[in-house]
């Protein structure tokens, strides 16, 4: 795994990016193949009105692990417009 370590203990962060444009076909085939989507922690869903990439990232720290995944996307040229995230409990 390939996301953000530290001494401090980590934690599985999960969010959803959403992408400023819908990926062109040819990012999408990118996709299946790309070594920044390789380790498992960022997935990708396309369905009629929209694509998003669901995330779990392992580290200490939220920020952390959204910047690393936006990196990752960013890396395939996919810019992010929004994280969602589930409240807190």
């Amino acid at each position: 795994m390939s996301s953000p370590a530290s001494t401090t203990a980590a934690r599985e962060w999960s969010f959803v990016l959403h992408p400023q444009e819908r990926p062109t076909e040819e990012q999408s085939d990118q996709f299946d193949h790309a070594d920044a989507l390789a380790g498992g922690e960022i997935g990708w869903e396309e369905d009629p009105d929209c694509t998003y990439f669901p995330c779990t990232v392992s580290s200490p720290h939220l920020e952390d692990a959204l910047s690393w995944a936006v990196a990752r996307l960013e890396e395939l040229g996919v810019k992010t417009d929004r994280i969602e995230m589930r409240p807190f409990v």
